[in-house]
């Protein structure tokens, strides 16, 4: 390298001014970077950044292989910035977030599921093997979290992580997947939250009606149905539970997963509601008012477990997403039932729709049949969302579907 030196007071201002120059090179200070790095040992790996689409529903792929941008540039990438072959190196950049989760996936790109096992592509074994894929998170310029996948990591995509929008929360995954486009799921019980086993899942797709694939899940509640694209209805049911369903549309060349929660029958005169919802937000409480006959009405939720005629109302309480949140009505008494949902781990918010993004679900059971399913809007503001009442001598459902903000679950 040439050194060369300033000439007089002139140069020295000229070289101060070319330094201070380079500094606009750096990120600016509020980016999100997205570094995914490997050794290509066997294998030759791409990753991809799925920014969500509030408006559509349907995640935008970004590839990290060739310099790109997302519709609008809220976020970028460089390409493989790397000149040895030996390693791979990709990076992210996200501008402006958007309302929903962000997803980090890596997947070898030159095997696709039709090719099967080949000599010159590998096999679902060794897509990964000795890669030490790793990403990491940079904000600020600082480095907030690095997730290296598991050195005997099997299948042919990894996903790394996801990325709350709202938060930027990142939540690592770290699990990888046989068959990049399918139906993956779990089946748990709503009450125990243990795992079903031998429960009988069938797939159709809903616009031909076509039955598409069949599956029974395995001792830790696990499925997997092979897919191509589409619009799919995924039907589960065992015996002494209710069957139920459950909506997956597989757009995107990544695995498709259903959180599947199933409700045992229960007697007539009892009422079972569930709550679900997705990865974010992470806390998210069920709160049940109702008559208490001989006392004051209660308030039941995770910090009121009030016993009601010997019994406890609130099955089930999850921290850690997904859910399922679960009570029971051991029978009506004369009075009003009303059920809220509350975002616990945004509770301090004053504005945002983040609740809304987290596919919250709300089913009532009755004896063997799902009564009613609320799905609270995409979009709709507010960390608690009011979704019905019961009235107590009647049995008869009536919709509420308010929202607002309030920090304190006592008042809800």
């Amino acid at each position: 390298m040439k050194i060369i030196k300033p000439q007089g007071l002139i140069g020295i201002l000229a070289l101060l001014f070319t330094l201070n120059s380079l500094t606009i090179a750096y990120p600016p200070e509020d980016d999100f970077r997205i570094v995914v790095s490997w050794s290509t040992f066997g294998s030759e790996l791409e990753a991809a950044l799925v920014e969500p689409d509030p408006e559509s529903g349907v995640g935008y792929v970004l590839s990290g292989s060739i310099p790109g941008e997302t519709p609008g540039g809220s976020a970028t990438t460089s390409g493989d910035v790397t000149d040895d072959p030996e390693t791979g190196k990709e990076t992210f950049t996200i501008k402006r977030f958007k309302s929903g989760t962000y997803q980090i996936w890596v997947k070898n790109k030159f095997i696709e599921e039709g090719f099967g096992e080949t000599e010159l592509f590998g096999t679902a074994e060794d897509v990964f093997a000795n890669s030490n894929a790793r990403v990491e998170f940079y904000e600020n310029n600082q480095k907030v979290k690095s997730i290296s996948i598991q050195p005997d990591a099997l299948g042919l995509v990894w996903l790394a992580a996801e990325i709350d929008g709202s938060s930027r929360t990142v939540t690592a995954v770290n699990k990888t997947y046989p068959r990049l486009r399918a139906i993956y799921g779990r089946v748990i019980d709503a009450v125990n939250g243990e795992a079903l086993e031998n429960s009988l899942i069938i797939v159709k797709n809903r616009d031909t009606k076509e039955t598409v694939g069949r599956a029974i899940s395995d001792v830790k509640g696990n499925f997997i149905v092979p897919v191509d694209h589409g619009r799919f209805t995924v039907y589960i049911g065992k015996k002494q539970y209710i069957s139920d369903r459950f909506n997956a549309d597989v757009f995107l060349d990544f695995p498709r997963t259903v959180h599947a929660v199933l409700t045992k029958i229960i007697p007539p005169q009892d009422y079972r509601i569930v709550l679900t919802w997705g990865r974010y937000p992470v806390d998210v409480d069920a709160h049940l008012r109702g008559p208490h006959p001989g006392h004051e009405d209660f308030h039941i939720y995770w910090n009121r477990r009030t016993m009601i005629k010997g019994k406890k109302f609130l099955d089930r309480d999850d921290t850690s997403s997904f859910g399922p949140e679960t009570i029971t009505i051991y029978g009506l008494d004369p009075g009003v039932y009303r059920y809220t949902v509350h975002n616990y781990s945004g509770r301090n918010k004053t504005d945002g729709d983040n609740l809304s993004r987290g596919n919250v679900t709300v089913k009532i059971y009755n004896g063997d049949q799902l009564l009613k399913e609320y799905r609270m809007p995409p979009g709709t503001p507010g960390n608690y969302w009011k979704v019905f009442e019961i009235d107590g001598e009647t049995g008869q459902i009536s919709d509420i579907n308010q929202t607002g903000f309030e920090s304190d679950p006592e008042k809800l």
